[in-house]
């Protein structure tokens, strides 16, 4: 290998080269985002069931429907509620699944299948299964106190941006259906003897588009356009209605005919307390820059503002900026890391062995980017995060050939046999330590599901750039090596070889007490582990505090809607709140990855506040909860801000299980009891269904038979009193409009009035509701929940600043310890709990496979399990720094911290390789343990050293950065790092003295 590097040195040169400047190339091209993207693992299943109570719609719809998607075997689990006249399914697909198509036909399928079994009255059945996307660019029309007209607006906004190069789609929010109308006056009806069956089959027949054919000419077909569909709102007024005596009157003489929004009320928006129509642009992910599709959206909007005016375009979410600020900011990260490092390498190698070993920095960092654009990735903070990592970890190869070919200099050597004996000596070491940091690595590459999904960018370019420097690193960096370099004439007078002098005098007088010392620190590390609290994902560093508004089930919108715009008012009032959005009837547009997307419900809404630093969050949050206790004591609410990691509703969710449901609610107002005196826990709600009232009108069939009237005849013809019909619709829009053939009051209409409606038999009769029916009030459940089709209720809570789930999570377990649940009920942890969980269950599940690597290249090294043995030891003394470091810092332990652990098992097994290769070396040449383990402390010292100092001085910035997500992964590496490199220094070698007397033995051949 050696000579074949010497004979083609040019062609090294142009092929490293050339790597560079695809990599340049990359950078400049390659799609951005500020987070990685998901698989399309979430659906939501709606299917409308008008008129049914939320007991029949669990019985009749949402159970045969959850029992075809158990048969769906990528279906992880089905989340169902059952409301008054609707039945949605929140199902998840399983980890493993990443070709998402295929498993939501499997879905279709059996939504299908579902179909057969349910009523015939079923309504529509829809499923969304693009729920993660992440708007873009969320933009808000304003200007007009007409929503119909701020929609007509948006939707030729709309038309305007649908040919920018990258976006996949645009939603309109907020917007206003429109509906016309025909508000029938009972009075006038009896008096004119007609019914609400008569208007509607007027109105068919006047509505019809019908051919009217075509005539020849001259030559030319001129078609025939019969006037037969309604041309405007007057001509429904005039439609003629036939009365009893052949007579007519106009439409108008019988009904009230207007055009509005559709009722019930549609979700609403307001825009810092203005109504506003939203357009949500949602960018195709993977294959665009957002920074530049930022540019091109705010590009066209200047271009079109002024066709818009006097109507404002405004930008509500804007996420492009908030990609350029992350990216630029890790850039810097890295710019100071890289500069941090350099000055390390030349402060403890000088400025000729530091030029050399800092000149693989960028030589690396521009060949893994254009590697890594080739294979198709995104630019994000997962991915430079990686690089971040691996700059102090990729620089070790370097050191370890530089400092070989420097002391081969030193001894007097030619700078060829200088290159060739370093290159031999350690291409299999550094080989084999870089593997065993890819094996490190490996779990988290393999690993499935969320977590590891928005995490796979760390190992992804670690393990990318390692490969790359150790390739550099036995090729290009020893060339240049030998041609700058040149032998030193004094180096007594290096510190750091008198340091590690004085380490190898200490390993050789004291092996015993060393590693006494070493068990001793361990111990006292895991006794830390009490004292650190868990997390899964921390918090996000945006300053914006979202508010999920929850009203009981049953409460109309515009009570919802009365009480959000209260609470907006309140939080208009402190300086803190700089922009206040709100949305109600559903949550909004989700314009941050961590946000869930909820159903419309009249019941729903939420705040979305934007303050001036993070740190403002905090007091804003306290207020709105103290706010809400003084003066809106019906509105339950979870306050917070912005979460990292897989979505979830809540922190600490607990989901209760029970067969009876007296006693599930005993067990759920227990758990909820309990969570709201654990130390920490906030916001504590559950969705116990109190119930809501309802009518009931119960019809005597013999008196309705005598009527000529049944059951449908009733229900329908209430049904028309408030909902209303839909007669026709109005085709001379873009749209067709509804008309709808209902009471002048509507969904308002009072209950003394309904129980005086007319009821219309087939022959136009009217007979009065209250001779056929009696009237009764009843109790019913508001909503049934459903886990895989079985019934469940949960408990969630937020937590306060300095507090973990599984501080709150033990709170709660040995409160029920004193006081158990009710016989037969069963606790499921969700929220954080049951990610954490996934997560490190899918990292142990591949976990084997880096181990059976790392064992692999560790004995393709050394070829003895005691040598391997030895080498593992350092796994435990890493721990030395970890736990002491989190807590000391205050960094959780969570998914982040153990990406740190990870990355340092890699790096101090590293440095046991290369400190035990000597030691082997050593021993071939005849010397005795100890003299050849105080030999290799006193060589390795240095890059040891070094590695430990340029990873830390690496990870200081994003240590120190301002992100809420790093600092807990940067904590664990540098505390452990600089704990565990002295230790592996100290322990590794004195254990060794104890345990390894010879070389590795050569296979014994005896006789057969």
């Amino acid at each position: 290998m050696t000579r074949s590097l010497l004979n083609y040195q040019r062609l090294l040169g142009m092929v490293v080269t050339m790597l560079c400047l695809l990599g340049i190339a990359a950078y400049s091209t390659m799609p951005r985002q500020e987070d990685p993207s998901f698989p399309y693992r979430a659906g939501m299943i709606t299917v409308n069931y008008p008129g049914a109570s939320a007991e029949a719609v669990e019985r009749l719809v949402l159970r045969p429907l959850t029992d075809e998607l158990r048969q769906v075997e990528e279906l992880d689990y089905s989340q169902g509620t059952a409301r008054t006249g609707v039945a949605l399914a929140r199902i998840r697909l399983r980890d493993h699944i990443y070709d998402t198509d295929p498993a939501w036909d499997r879905v279709r399928q059996a939504m299908e299948r579902a179909r057969q079994d349910f009523p015939d009255d079923v309504g529509q059945m829809s499923l969304d299964d693009r729920l993660i996307d992440i708007p873009a660019v969320v933009l808000a029309v304003s200007g007009s106190a007409s929503v119909t007209e701020l929609s007509a607006v948006a939707e030729r906004l709309k038309q305007n941006l649908s040919d920018i190069p990258g976006i996949s789609r645009i939603e309109l929010e907020g917007d206003a259906d429109e509906q016309i109308t025909l508000a029938l006056d009972d009075a006038a009806l009896f008096r004119l003897g007609i019914s609400p069956q008569r208007v509607l089959q007027t109105l068919a027949q006047r509505n019809q588009t019908t051919p009217g054919g075509f005539v020849v000419v001259d030559g030319k077909r001129l078609s025939v356009l019969p006037n037969s569909e309604f041309s405007d709102i007057d001509a429904i007024r005039a439609t003629p209605i036939e009365l009893p005596d052949g007579s007519q009157v106009p439409l108008a003489a019988a009904a009230e005919v207007w055009r509005g929004p559709v009722e019930p009320r549609q979700p609403e928006t307001w825009f810092d307390g203005e109504r506003v129509v939203l357009l949500s642009v949602i960018m195709e992910e993977g294959k665009t820059d957002a920074i530049r599709f930022g540019e091109r959206i705010r590009e066209r909007l200047d271009e079109v503002r002024p066709d818009f005016e006097p109507y404002e375009l405004r930008e509500m979410f804007f996420q492009p900026d908030k990609v350029s600020d992350r990216l630029d900011d890790l850039a810097w990260s890295l710019v100071f890391s890289v500069l941090i490092i350099v000055a390390v390498v030349f402060t403890g190698m000088g400025i000729r062995m530091g030029l050399l070993v800092a000149s693989i920095l960028p030589m690396v960092a521009l060949i893994s980017v254009g590697l890594y654009d080739l294979g198709g990735g995104v630019l994000h903070q997962i991915a430079i995060i990686g690089m971040v990592i691996s700059l102090g970890i990729l620089i070790d190869n370097a050191i370890v050939i530089v400092e070989s070919i420097q002391g081969h200099l030193d001894d007097g050597m030619r700078r060829l046999d200088a290159l060739r004996q370093a290159v031999s000596e350690l291409a299999g070491p550094l080989g084999a330590s870089t593997g065993t940091t890819l094996a490190a690595f490996a779990p988290l590459l393999m690993a499935k599901g969320g977590a590891a999904d928005f995490t796979r960018g760390v190992p992804v370019m670690i393990m990318l750039t390692l490969s790359v420097s150790y390739l550099l690193a036995i090729s290009a960096v020893p060339l240049l090596a030998a041609r700058f370099l040149k032998a030193r004439k004094n180096i007594s007078g290096d510190r750091l070889v008198g340091f590690s002098r004085f380490l190898g005098r200490l390993v050789y007088r004291s092996p015993g007490k060393l590693i006494t010392f070493g068990v001793v620190l361990v111990v006292i590390s895991l006794g830390l582990t009490p004292f650190m609290a868990q997390q899964f994902f921390p918090n996000a560093d945006r300053p914006r505090v979202v508010v999920e508004m929850y009203m009981p089930e049953g409460t109309d919108q515009a009570r919802t809607a009365e009480v959000a715009e209260k609470l907006e008012r309140a939080i208009r009032t402190q300086p803190e709140a700089l922009e206040v959005h709100r949305f109600v009837g559903y949550t909004g547009p989700s314009f941050y990855y961590n946000l869930q997307r909820a159903p419309q419900s009249p019941s729903r809404a939420r705040l979305v506040i934007r303050t001036p630093t993070l740190e403002d969050t905090t007091d804003l949050v306290k207020w709105i909860r103290e706010e809400v206790g003084r003066n809106l004591p019906e509105l339950d609410i979870s306050a917070g801000i912005l979460g990292q990691g897989p979505p979830r509703s809540a922190p600490v969710e607990v989901r209760v299980y029970h067969a009876d449901d007296d006693a599930r609610a005993r067990a759920t107002e227990q758990v909820y009891s309990i969570l709201r005196n654990v130390g920490g826990t906030v916001d504590v709600r559950h969705d116990l269904d109190i119930g809501v009232p309802s009518i009931a009108i119960n019809v005597d069939d013999a008196t309705a038979a005598r009527y000529g009237l049944t059951r449908a005849d009733v229900a329908q013809g209430l049904y028309g009193q408030s909902f209303g019909a839909v007669a026709e619709r109005y085709r001379q829009e873009a749209d067709p409009i509804p008309i709808v053939l209902r009471s002048r009051e509507g969904t308002s209409l009072s209950l003394s009035r309904l129980l005086s409606v007319n009821i219309y038999n087939s022959n136009g009769d009217a007979i009065p509701l209250s001779a056929v029916a009696t009237v009764e009030t009843t109790w019913e459940p508001a909503a049934r929940y459903l886990r895989n089709g079985v019934r469940v209720n949960t408990v969630s809570a937020n937590l306060e600043d300095g507090y973990s789930f599984s501080q709150a999570l033990s709170g709660m377990r040995a409160a029920l310890q004193n006081n158990p649940l009710p016989a037969g009920a069963r606790l499921e942890m969700g929220g954080d709990a049951e990610g954490s969980n996934n997560a490190n269950t899918a990292l142990l599940t591949a976990a084997p496979i880096g181990m059976l690597l790392l064992l692999f290249f560790l004995l393709l090294q050394f070829n003895s399990f005691r040598r391997v043995g030895i080498i593992l030891l350092t796994v435990p003394l890493a721990t030395v720094g970890i736990f002491p470091g989190l807590v000391l810092s205050g960094s959780p332990f969570g998914f982040q911290s153990l990406l740190g652990v990870i990355a340092l098992v890699g790096i101090v097994v590293n440095n046991a390789i290369v400190l035990l290769d000597v030691m082997d070396r050593e021993l071939e040449k005849g010397r005795e343990i100890k003299e050849a383990v105080k030999m290799a402390v006193e060589r390795r010292t240095r890059p040891i050293l070094l590695t430990t100092a340029t990873t830390v001085a690496g990870l200081l910035p994003l240590a120190f950065s301002s992100s809420t997500l790093w600092p807990p992964m940067a904590w664990a590496i540098i505390s452990g790092l600089m704990a565990s490199t002295v230790l592996t220094l100290l322990v590794i070698p004195s254990v060794c003295t104890k345990l390894i007397r010879l070389p590795v033995a050569e296979p014994e051949n005896a006789p057969a």
